[in-house]
Formats: C-alpha cells, sequence, structure tokens
C-alpha cells in the first residue's frame, strides 16, 4: 500500500459564547460623576428616566439623601457605585460625612416621549464558536422612527464593550479569553430613547490540537478521524509531494472526532493534512 499520513496541529481555536445581562434587562444611557477635594464633578447632571448615573472616587465619601441611601455609608464598596432613575423629578443628594463642606449634587431626571429606535445585532450569528484568542466582530442595524440614531453601544454579559456612532454600526471586541457571551446592542436616539437588541449567544473555546487517527482502507475507500471543537471550521487537504496542497473538505465541526473519507487509488502516493481555520 503507497500511502502515507502526515499529522499537523495548526493555530488556535477558541468558542465564544455570548449572553446578554441578568434577567435580560434592558440598558440605558449612563452618566458620570466623580470627586474632587470635596466636590462632585460635574455638581449637576440631566438623564432620561431609566437612565443611570455612576459615582466613583467615593473613598472617604458617599451618597445620599434624606430619604434614599443611594450608595450607603462610607467606606463605599470599591468606592463606585450606581444608581437607576426610573422616575422624573430632581434629586438632591449629598456626602454625609462632608455636607457642612458644602459637597452635594442634583440628578435632573427628565421625562420623554417619543418612538424609540429599534436594533438588533447582526453579526456574529447566535451561537457562533470562536477560537481564542479571539478579535470578534459585531454589527448591528438601528433605526429610529421619528428621528435618527445617536449611537449604538455594545455589551457582553453587561460589559460594555465600545459605541459606534455612524453606519454601518459596528466595533471589533478584540482577545477575548475562552468563555460564554451573551452579547447586547443598545441604539440611543437624538431625543434620548433606548431600546435594546434580543441576545446573541456566542462561546469562545480553547482548541484542542488536531490530530488524526491512523488510516483505515474498507471497501475501497480511505478514511480517518482528526479531533475538532464542535462550532470551529476545519480544512482537509493533500498532497503528493509535501509541497503543493490541495482542499478536499471544508466543514464546521459537529464533535470531537470528524471523519473523512474518499476513494482510495492504490497507485497514488498521497499525503494528508487537516487545518483549524482561523476565526471569520
Amino acid at each position: 500500500m503507497n500511502l502515507r499520513i502526515l499529522k499537523m496541529v495548526s493555530g488556535l481555536a477558541v468558542a465564544i459564547a455570548i449572553q446578554f445581562g441578568p434577567g435580560g434587562q434592558v440598558f440605558g444611557a449612563t452618566k458620570n460623576v466623580t470627586t474632587s477635594g470635596f466636590t462632585f464633578v460635574p455638581k449637576s447632571v440631566t438623564i432620561n428616566v431609566g437612565d443611570s448615573v455612576t459615582w466613583t472616587g467615593l473613598t472617604i465619601h458617599n451618597v445620599q439623601t434624606d430619604t434614599d441611601p443611594f450608595c450607603g455609608p462610607v467606606p463605599v464598596p470599591n468606592a463606585t457605585c450606581t444608581k437607576t432613575f426610573n422616575q422624573a423629578g430632581t434629586y438632591n443628594y449629598y456626602c454625609s460625612p462632608h455636607r457642612s463642606f458644602g459637597m452635594t449634587g442634583t440628578v435632573i431626571v427628565q421625562a420623554v416621549s417619543g418612538t424609540p429606535p429599534s436594533v438588533t445585532v447582526t453579526n456574529p450569528a447566535d451561537g457562533s464558536v470562536f477560537a481564542a484568542p479571539a478579535d470578534v466582530t459585531l454589527q448591528a442595524t438601528a433605526s429610529d422612527a421619528d428621528g435618527t440614531v445617536a449611537n449604538v453601544q455594545f455589551f457582553a454579559n453587561a460589559n460594555p464593550l465600545g459605541t459606534a456612532t455612524t453606519s454601518p454600526f459596528s466595533i471589533v471586541a478584540s482577545n477575548l479569553d475562552a468563555g460564554i457571551y451573551a452579547l447586547r446592542a443598545v441604539a440611543a436616539d437624538n431625543s434620548g430613547l433606548t431600546s435594546t437588541s434580543p441576545v446573541v449567544n456566542v462561546s469562545v473555546v480553547a482548541p484542542v490540537a488536531v490530530a488524526l487517527s491512523s488510516p483505515v482502507v474498507s471497501n475501497g475507500r480511505f478514511q480517518f478521524t482528526y479531533s475538532a471543537d464542535a462550532g470551529l471550521r476545519y480544512a482537509v487537504e493533500n498532497s503528493s509531494n509535501l509541497v503543493d496542497w490541495t482542499s478536499l473538505a471544508t466543514n464546521t465541526a459537529s464533535g470531537s472526532a470528524e471523519l473523512f473519507g474518499e476513494t482510495f487509488d492504490v497507485n497514488v502516493l498521497r499525503f494528508y493534512r487537516v487545518e483549524r481555520l482561523r476565526n471569520p
């Protein structure tokens, strides 16, 4: 039998799973307030109903009103806290240890009217699998019936990935580690209204090394199996001289062991290799 098998390992493979935040919550806009000495910066912020304010730099400060502790007593965990405002109104707050120093601030929450934008994640497809470390292009379509789309924010597991301000709304999430991710896009229009896309779930996996089994010839067919990661793409190639390679098959693996076979020709010397393809 004039036949040889060449085993090759190629590339890294990672699967990416993308999920959205707990309970599928909608993400509104967030305004940031920090501290400088005994002052909140900025002292006043204006947001829409459903938006949030995040305070940072609370190493010796806190944030509260006479009726709502907001961020609790000093020390505030991690020196930061976030509060979502779901009712319109004016909220005057202060740092309780330094109120006498004039350390006060205001959150103005305004009601909004109109039609919120619509948004859908168009890439990657739900259930996509990537090899780690993965650079994943996130893209969304967004429109607004009574205005314009101001921006689209992208999130993975409720963590912000980036913001796109022009169509096509797209960013690249770089160097994603192996894990499961829930992806969302949040569109905001020129009136400050927001909406959240359905979740797109993807997974990033640390790939196994590609290994070929010993070949088998049966009923005129030559075949072997190779190790793989479900959801990743592989190419089978052969060569007669180890220099020029011909692609025989490209497929997305459905399990941990994939089978390849073709008609056996006893008069031809062939080498085979399997390559794990790069992330799309």
